[in-house]
């Protein structure tokens, strides 16, 4: 959700009310629970800013681990898919920006197992800032959950270098620039900082014939084979891999432009007599922020995983990467999987059975060599979800505070399931049985009725309609649709905004349950160009009509909006003058409309203040207005609606701070429209909630809603659950 001060400039000075606080109203917290695995979207994907990000990597005894960006770590079993355990994970605090939560080092895990390369443990290599110089280095997480800083194979962005542990040696390949006319600068420069004492290194571009491979020597006495040096063709190498045995070394370039996309291909080198095949990958490659990855499979077979470029908008297809075994010395491949699987990454097991990826930045999976087919998920991440009413009995014991999550799986499934706040799964009233439903794709919404009588599920180009018991009531298909946002009102109106794929812009959608409990879809009134309908839809229709202000008509000039409001057949009841923008949300039973308005604060220059008030939704009469400033005046830091409570006068809002390249959020405040003013929450729930994101650094965004029956708030932190209690319910 953007803020305020976000959206566009706003000419509309007003001082900012200040309230006292209330503390009528007192929120307790009830329950938590986490649901297992990483948070949905926390690894990040090929063509993101700053690309993937965390990453798998092998461990001892038929182990894996798995690292978000958000620095989450968990162990797993491979065989069975169950967690060992789970950690946050911070660098050294030696290392510059150790600790800072919004601009840290980026961690990554070295994709071999654990130990191979370093002490006993888990290497874990780091991105990082140090005086406005790039800096890599990596540490060892020992089993004792020391940190050993230290890289046994260092490399930079133009000086990659391989390593492998080939029996009681360690094995070491380079590249460095190649012979020129006229001389070029060396690939990297160092010099001292004097202010700190420490080496940099500085990173010119790379010169423009090809690089040379430098082959480090292998083995001891009559079997040894010395050092030697590789020329390549011209392009910019991004990987260097050596073989298990050493035998071979694999080298990824690309040719086209530099750190952005081109061809990529694939040099093999024999370390013994330097006798070099070479082939190309398909389709355009993307290499900045797309993380190419080239491992060894054995000593003859290659996993390569290569983001392709859309030709249109330069970004990456499908949002994954290609996936293919092939064979070392001629390219040919066993078996693809297109970026449209959305899978990043692919790490072969030591045995060269199975290997790692992640799917759409969410979930680990397992997958099989032989034939790439899927194995199992390492965890489930919570994509969509919804507070549910009231409480059920299980195993005798009163469940006060549920949910409805869904979930994406592993495979390209999901499932939508029902949790307490104790994390069991849990009937509805009237279901016979705990249950969990199973569908063919990942979910994108969810909705249900107040009284979790019917569930609605969206995937892509379909809708599933589900009663309390599990049960499947409807399937309508959706084609060329993607559903972004589902509600259900009071009256069984269900509404969605879905992205067309054909028109390349949104459709508003509405179905209403008949007696059979089915849905049937309503025909909504046509909308004029600049308009859209307000979510949820009941009885009425709030349209927001967006214009350019009558004085200034140029593309950067403040927009003005209107509210109008309709019936289900189109006729306009009432509508207001045209003014500064202002965003409007409709209470569950259609009878009051909440409004939103940004306002520019005297003397703050982007900093907004949010203006606050209640309509009659039948009649447009308004309510006074409550003004809330954020609680620190600084750029981009802005309030906005995260919800709207059933007894139509509290409302839930987000503090938050940012621009195109990342932000903040500062927490929740909770606010009384009937009183006009300001709820105190206690810090955890109000201030508690303080998260950094975006940037190459993706982390679960905290989100907050009142369950129907006004008995709980619950806050959603990515596969975190967490109940609080209060008393959001009855009249006005």
């Amino acid at each position: 959700m953007l803020y305020p001060q976000a959206m566009r400039p706003l000419l509309l000075l007003l001082p900012v009310l200040l309230l006292g606080q209330t503390s009528a109203q007192t929120v307790t917290p009830r329950g938590a629970v986490q649901v297992t695995g990483h948070a949905a979207g926390t690894f990040g994907g090929a063509g993101n800013i700053g690309g993937p990000s965390g990453g798998v990597a092998w461990g001892p005894n038929g182990t894996a681990y798995t690292l978000d960006g958000a620095r989450v770590l968990y162990r797993w079993n491979v065989s069975t898919g169950r967690s060992l355990f789970r950690q946050v994970l911070w660098p050294p605090a030696t290392l510059p920006g150790a600790r800072d939560p919004a601009f840290g080092p980026r961690l990554f895990l070295n994709a071999t197992s654990a130990g191979t390369l370093g002490a006993a443990g888990l290497l874990v290599r780091v991105e990082g800032v140090q005086n406005a110089q790039p800096y890599r280095t990596a540490f060892t997480l020992t089993p004792d959950g020391r940190r050993v800083l230290g890289d046994p194979c260092p490399s930079s962005e133009r000086v990659p270098r391989g390593c492998v542990q080939v029996g009681g040696s360690k094995v070491q390949d380079r590249t460095q620039a190649g012979a020129t006319a006229p001389q070029t600068p060396p690939l990297e420069l160092t010099y001292k900082d004097p202010a700190t004492g420490k080496t940099l290194t500085t990173r010119p571009e790379p010169p423009p014939d090809g690089a040379r491979l430098i082959l480090g020597e292998l083995g001891s006495g009559a079997s040894r084979i010395p050092s030697s040096t590789v020329t390549l063709p011209r392009g910019e190498v991004l990987r260097v891999v050596p073989s298990p045995d050493g035998s071979r070394t694999a080298v990824l370039r690309l040719v086209g432009e530099s750190g952005g996309a081109g061809t990529a291909y694939v040099d093999v080198v024999q370390r013994k007599g330097g006798k070099r095949v070479f082939w190309a990958l398909p389709g355009t490659t993307l290499a900045e922020d797309a993380a190419p990855d080239l491992r060894w499979v054995g000593n003859s077979r290659l996993l390569t995983a290569t983001a392709e470029q859309d030709p249109v908008t330069g970004g990456a297809i499908g949002g994954g990467q290609v996936v293919a075994l092939r064979d070392a010395l001629t390219g040919r491949a066993r078996w693809k999987l297109s970026a449209t699987a959305g899978l990043v990454g692919a790490v072969p097991s030591p045995d060269g059975r199975l290997w790692l990826t992640v799917r759409g930045g969410s979930v680990p999976e397992v997958r099989r060599v032989s034939d790439g087919q899927f194995v199992r998920a390492l965890g489930r991440a919570v994509v969509a979800w919804v507070p549910l009413a009231g409480g059920a009995s299980v195993g005798g014991a009163s469940s006060s505070g549920r949910a409805a999550v869904a979930l994406s799986v592993g495979g390209g499934a999901g499932a939508l399931s029902l949790l307490d706040r104790a994390g069991r799964e849990v009937p509805l009233a009237g279901g016979a049985a705990r249950w969990r439903f199973a569908v063919p794709s990942v979910p994108d919404a969810l909705a249900a009725t107040s009284d979790g009588g019917r569930f609605a599920l969206a995937v892509p180009g379909a809708l599933y309609l589900l009663d309390s018991t599990g049960r499947l009531r409807q399937a309508l298909p959706l084609p060329g649709l993607r559903v972004s946002t589902l509600s259900f009102a009071l009256g069984g109106v269900l509404s969605a905004r879905a992205t067309d794929a054909a028109l390349g812009g949104e459709r508003t959608l509405v179905w209403k349950l008949d007696g059979a409990g089915q849905l049937k879809p309503l025909t909504l009134p046509p909308l004029p160009d600049g308009s859209r309908y307000s979510l949820p839809i009941s009885a009425l229709l709030l349209r927001e009509d967006v214009r350019r202000s009558a004085q200034n008509t140029a593309q950067t000039g403040p927009l003005q909006s209107r509210l109008s409001v309709l019936n289900l057949g189109g006729g306009l009841r009432w509508q207001e003058a045209w003014g500064a923008e202002a965003a409007a949300l409709a209470s569950a039973d259609g009878q009051t409309v909440l409004r939103a308005r940004g306002i520019a604060i005297p003397g703050q220059a982007e900093v907004g203040a949010l203006k606050l008030w209640l309509a009659d939704a039948r009649t447009g009469q308004a309510r006074p207005p409550l003004t809330l400033a954020p609680r620190a005046l600084q750029v981009y830091r802005g309030l906005a609606v995260a919800d709207f409570a059933p007894n139509r006068r509290h409302v839930l809002l987000t503090e938050g701070q940012g621009d195109g390249c990342g932000g903040a959020l500062y927490g929740v405040r909770l606010a009384d429209l009937q009183i006009r003013q300001e709820v105190p929450l206690p810090a955890a729930f109000g201030t508690g909630l303080t998260r950094f994101f975006g940037c190459g650094h993706p982390r679960p965004v905290p989100e907050t809603a009142f369950a129907p029956d006004g008995k709980h708030i619950l806050i959603r932190d990515g596969n975190a659950l967490n109940w609080w209690a209060g008393a959001f319910g009855g009249g006005r």
